[in-house]
């Protein structure tokens, strides 16, 4: 089986982190983004081709220096096409049923179980389907029974009564390039989806957990689920002197840490904490807290330093950026 990952966004609600590498890049826990979707696929599936526009020679290169189970193929878009178009200008790659994630969303969803589904539904395509609370920032589906009878994507406030959403999660026959235009950029949730209704689409429903990682507070969800999910670990040559822990946390390779750090707390290699709080917060390689700062929900960059007594809430710092003493950044986007 094969697998299309589409990986071409230009990441523009992570910035300022995307301004230097590939949302498909990022780090997350432990790894990029798209790795944790190439470390969940089976044996079953043979090749993953990823559709890249933004940054497309940084993830070649990536993938020429790191080796996967599968065949992976990394295909240039000069041109966005959106999530169809990116789809149609892979069709002479394709060979029978495929699947196709998102590149952008972590998940406990089994690739031959979402397979199996495909094959019982007998149409066009599956749509793997995850509840939500508030479905406005995604697509939201209707079903009857198994079959998936309408799609409003990004539904205004009483467009349907569905809190069941598109986790990003497809499977489709062939026949589905019939419906997308070759060469043009094309929305496969908006112009493809829709018209599929009438072919037959699938509804999947799974257990576990979901996340999309495409903006601060659902890369801080998609966090917390992996390390509650047991990703992550302690290196065994962090230090962790007079601070405290509060699981889980993760902590990398060279990182000393005097401070109070989690829950849910990431550190890259060679991170450097004092007397400080770091909560619910991602910490990239090398960033250096000075004591009594605080940073809460956000992601520092590599290489970021945050002065003494300084406060970080809810923000994004890109690599590099200092942040003075006693300063105070809430819901900002800092860059370099």
């Amino acid at each position: 089986m094969q697998v299309v990952i589409l990986a071409g966004g230009l990441g523009k609600r992570l910035r300022p982190l995307t301004l230097t590498r590939p949302k498909a890049l990022v780090p997350l826990v432990d790894k990029p983004q798209v790795v944790h979707i190439l470390e969940s696929l089976p044996p079953s599936c043979g090749e993953a081709i990823l559709a890249v526009n933004y940054r497309f020679q940084q993830v070649r290169d990536y993938f020429r220096e790191h080796e996967f189970p599968m065949k992976v193929r990394v295909v240039d878009e000069p041109t966005p096409l959106g999530t169809g178009g990116a789809l149609r200008n892979l069709e002479d790659l394709l060979h029978g049923p495929f699947a196709v994630y998102n590149g952008d969303v972590v998940d406990s969803i089994d690739f031959d179980d979402l397979l199996r589904s495909h094959r019982k539904g007998h149409g066009i395509g599956t749509i793997a389907l995850w509840p939500v609370e508030d479905p406005s920032a995604f697509g939201a589906v209707e079903v009857a029974a198994d079959r998936i009878t309408r799609f409003v994507e990004k539904p205004t406030p009483g467009e349907t009564e569905s809190h069941l959403v598109n986790a990003g999660r497809y499977f489709f026959e062939p026949e589905v390039f019939d419906f997308i235009a070759k060469g043009t950029a094309v929305s496969l949730e908006r112009e493809v989806i829709p018209h599929l209704i009438d072919r037959g689409l699938t509804a999947f429903r799974f257990e576990g957990w979901w996340s999309d990682a495409g903006t601060l507070s659902n890369y801080l969800n998609a966090q917390h689920l992996l390390l509650a999910a047991g990703h992550g670990k302690i290196a065994p040559d962090a230090a962790v002197t007079s601070g405290t822990l509060r699981p889980p946390v993760a902590i990398g390779a060279g990182s000393f840490v005097e401070g109070r750090l989690g829950p849910d707390v990431v550190l890259g290699r060679s991170c450097k904490v004092g007397r400080a709080l770091i909560q619910n917060a991602t910490l990239l390689d090398g960033v250096s807290i000075d004591d009594k700062a605080e940073v809460v929900r956000s992601i520092l960059g590599s290489g970021a330093a945050v002065g003494e007594g300084a406060q970080i809430r809810d923000s994004i710092l890109q690599d590099g950026v200092q942040i003075p003493p006693h300063a105070e950044v809430v819901d900002g986007r800092v860059a370099a």
